[in-house]
């Protein structure tokens, strides 16, 4: 797991008392995209391989981006025929305090396609860091399989 420091102005947001705002277990989808006070980092990474063989499992890495008291949550995958979409959470863990460093973890996930032709991998994430309760713009990013 990368541990990237956060500038002070940046950490200064994920410091607040986070514990007090929801409870245990809450879930949230996963941030697939740094995005903080309206700076905006071309940080999506999602990675396939360009061709599979049908009935093989092949893996889908994802990079996430979580602060504080947010730890890696259920992933649901979804496949019908051709097309997978992917939607990475992170869960609450609190309370406590939050530190002032940023998580970038791959999660890689493991799927096949049972029929031949051209796959779609779709990915759905949010556009910054939040918490439980929280809104943020959700991006959708698809990566193309040839099943063999």
């Amino acid at each position: 797991m990368k541990r990237i420091a956060l500038p002070a102005v940046l950490a200064a947001g994920l410091m607040i008392g986070c514990g007090d705002l929801f409870g245990p277990d809450d879930e949230v989808v996963a941030a697939i995209v740094l995005a903080r006070g309206g700076w905006t980092y071309d940080t999506v990474a999602v990675e396939t391989p360009d061709t599979v063989n049908v009935n093989q499992s092949f893996p889908v890495m994802i990079q996430t981006y979580h602060g504080c008291l947010l730890e890696e949550g259920r992933t649901q995958i979804d496949i019908r025929v051709l097309r997978a979409t992917i939607i990475p959470y992170k869960r609450y863990f609190g309370p406590g305090n939050c530190p002032d460093y940023l998580f970038v973890p791959t999660r890689t996930v493991y799927m096949r396609f049972k029929s031949r032709g051209i796959g779609t991998v779709t990915v759905i994430g949010l556009t910054a860091i939040k918490y439980p309760g929280e809104q943020a713009d959700t991006i959708r990013v698809a990566r193309t399989v040839v099943v063999k």
